[in-house]
């Protein structure tokens, strides 16, 4: 079996029921949480789309078996997709889909000189590799957790992601209506939910107070950062969440200061939890010395489920937790809505549908 054909889709998809992407919601505004200290405000400052962004890939061999992959593309998705046309198409074209370290490796290899330990190269592999895998599921008859060793549980624990918290402490409107909002997800069956702060450590202690009395004591409550702080901050807000029941503090400074997550990692109780590493090269650098409990690559973003393994195996090397992470991706039918079976008005791509994508 060979690969004939790689197909690359951009997809920009308004979402028909008007919500807005948390992290947009949470990180994008710089003028209103009221706090000046260093470092800088925002040095991890993101830029969030206004449309539902991703690249599907499509990979058709000669067998008449076809494979999809997805790769992360919050911003810039013609960008990505040009990666996969131009760079890792004539790899893989005429390859064995079978072959998929093989393959990972001559993708991967390829962009050495290219910046490709994140961003953009690495997510084009992830999609491209993501496609690899359901193509080799495809050939053999079997899930993808069987070729990868099989599943060690059938069911996992999930958490909301997530709420914006609060820019000033004593916001009482704000107060209130981040507990409706977080009323209204245990009241859907979520037992966890995930907090978006870095607005301050008063501010965040705060949010997490104001939510943990919405809430109660029965809901795990997880703290992204975002990378907002400095080490001094971070180790201020990681010990008073500690009293509030906090199951992590994720991205609590930029990934770039290793040594300071070390710090954090053996002055805390909290585990440190972190989403910015995509490779096991960066993973390791973090768990040799300590300095992570909790790795939480983006399947989608990290090398797709070939290097998401890699990483999980060498965290259990370290006895650190690994939490899969998928922030945004693929438009899927909006919740509680019932697929029809044909082409809809809903989306332009959902993983149900076999019309997707034409």
């Amino acid at each position: 079996m060979k690969i004939t054909a790689v197909d690359v889709f951009a997809l920009r998809v308004t979402s028909p029921v008007a919500q807005t992407y948390w992290g947009s919601k949470a990180w994008v505004d710089t003028a209103t949480a009221g706090w000046e200290e260093y470092p800088p405000r925002w040095r991890m400052r993101a830029i969030y789309s206004d449309t539902i962004n991703t690249v599907i890939v499509r990979l058709s061999t000669d067998a008449g078996l076809v494979g999809y992959g997805e790769a992360k593309a919050p911003v810039a998705p013609e960008a990505t997709r040009e990666i996969v046309r131009d760079l890792l198409a004539p790899i893989v074209l005429g390859a064995d889909p079978l072959d998929v370290d093989v393959l990972w490796e001559r993708m991967y290899s390829a962009m050495r000189l290219r910046a490709h330990l994140s961003g953009f190269l690495l997510e084009a592999i992830s999609g491209v590799d993501l496609a690899l895998w359901d193509l080799a599921g495809k050939a053999l008859g079997v899930p993808a957790c069987k070729l990868l060793g099989g599943a060690y549980r059938d069911r996992l624990k999930v958490y909301a992601s997530g709420l914006p918290g609060l820019k000033h402490a004593g916001d009482a409107a704000a107060r209130r209506e981040l507990q409706d909002e977080a009323r209204e997800l245990t009241a859907q069956g979520f037992r966890a939910i995930k907090l978006a702060i870095g607005f301050g450590v008063a501010a965040d202690v705060e949010t997490v107070r104001a939510v943990r009395e919405a809430v109660g004591d029965q809901v795990t409550l997880f703290c992204d950062a975002a990378g907002n702080y400095d080490l001094d901050q971070a180790g201020r807000l990681g010990r008073a969440l500690e009293g509030l029941g906090v199951g992590w503090l994720e991205a609590p400074i930029p990934p770039e200061h290793v040594e300071g997550h070390a710090r954090l990692a053996k002055s805390l109780d909290i585990p440190i939890a972190t989403d910015l590493l995509s490779t096991r090269y960066q993973v390791r650098d973090f768990l040799v010395r300590g300095a992570l409990h909790v790795v939480q690559p983006d399947v989608c973003r990290a090398g797709g489920l070939s290097e998401c393994r890699r990483i999980a195996q060498l965290a259990d090397v370290f006895g650190a937790g690994f939490a899969p992470h998928v922030s945004i991706g693929s438009a899927r039918t909006p919740s509680g809505t019932r697929c029809s079976g044909r082409r809809c008005a809903w989306w332009t791509v959902c993983w149900w549908c076999p019309w997707s994508l034409g």
